[in-house]
């Protein structure tokens, strides 16, 4: 028959250069540029023991708040509003422009028909014509040499 005795726990400090629980421990620098001790942002403790409390959630108001979102689309309605009022306006500006510009285009043509008429009216063929009809010689070319008897 074998006796043995009951096992008893060893009281041994546990092992704090491990993870604990997945994250690196608190004591430890985050990098290594980081200078002076580590206490977490609060004076150093020298020796005396620091009760953490569970941090409390903070209360934060929301993003969009409902005064947000009925001033986000108030604003956004104007501008659109504003908008369509530009299109409109711009839309009627152009058809004033393109009206002018087809009642330039019209009287530049009838411009151009009288024009052409003048000319033949008053051109050198009519002219011409004109003065043989009343009598007159046709000098010729205007560059003769005119020679002068002494």
């Amino acid at each position: 028959m074998l006796v043995t005795s009951p096992q008893t726990k060893k009281q041994v400090k546990p092992n704090r250069r491990v993870l604990s629980g997945g994250t690196p421990a608190q004591r430890k620098r985050k990098t290594i540029f980081q200078k002076g001790p580590i206490t977490g942002g609060s004076s150093p403790t020298h020796g005396r023991r620091i009760h953490q409390d569970t941090p409390k959630k903070k209360r934060t108001l929301p993003a969009f708040t409902p005064w947000k979102v009925i001033l986000a689309s108030f604003l956004i309605g104007v501008c659109g509003i504003l908008y369509i009022g530009h299109v409109f306006s711009t839309q009627q500006t152009l058809l004033e422009v393109q009206k002018l510009e087809a009642d330039y285009n019209k009287a530049m043509r009838l411009y151009n028909e009288q024009r052409l008429a003048y000319d033949r009216l008053v051109g050198p063929k009519e002219i011409y014509q004109k003065a043989q009809e009343k009598g007159f010689v046709n000098a010729g070319p205007a560059d003769q040499i005119i020679h002068l008897k002494p």
